[in-house]
């Protein structure tokens, strides 16, 4: 049975750890200088609005440079797997080998998925702060921008792309 990478991470928030996520990395991007980082499980990341679940994923056929998304269903386009760092704080949230990053430090900028930087250990772009995990709940930091990963003022819509802002969006993980 696969374990969930928020399950995990739920375990070492009550630790007094905090566990950070990544996205992809830039040109300039800051380096983030880790050992290899260990495949830790996976998991679904949505929000419910009105009965309807909205998952986080990538488009069908995805590339480097494409948005993360709203998508109707858990599929492997919605389907995260975390890459935990020994010792540290961060991890990398893959999605079919591209991982989720945000490079804007203007609130509002899409999301988008790329290959890991800095050797496969990802840049500070490429890593997200997990937070505020509850029982399936958690909020997500960029660690570069400093911006939260959330749903866009006027969604949750179907297709709707992914954005960061001040505010964080209380996701669900399953």
């Amino acid at each position: 049975m696969r374990r969930s990478i928020f399950m995990l991470a739920a375990g070492l928030l009550a630790a007094g750890t905090v566990v950070t996520t990544a996205g992809a990395a830039s040109a300039g991007a800051t380096a983030v200088h880790r050992a290899g980082c260990t495949v830790d499980g996976s998991a679904f990341i949505n929000v419910t609005s009105r009965g309807v679940n909205y998952f986080v994923g990538t488009p069908n056929s995805t590339f480097s440079g494409a948005t993360v998304r709203l998508k109707p269903m858990t599929n492997v386009t919605t389907q995260w797997t975390a890459c935990f760092f020994p010792g540290g704080t961060e991890l990398l949230l893959n999605n079919r080998g591209l991982v989720m990053t945000s490079r804007s430090l203007s609130p509002g900028a899409d999301v988008t998925v790329e290959r890991a930087g800095n050797g496969g250990n990802g840049f500070a772009s490429q890593q997200w702060t997990i937070t505020g995990v509850g029982t399936n709940t958690a909020t997500f930091q960029n660690v570069k921008t400093g911006l939260f990963l959330r749903v866009r003022n006027s969604g949750p819509i179907m297709g709707q792309t992914v954005t960061t802002g001040n505010s964080a969006t209380d996701w669900i993980l399953s």
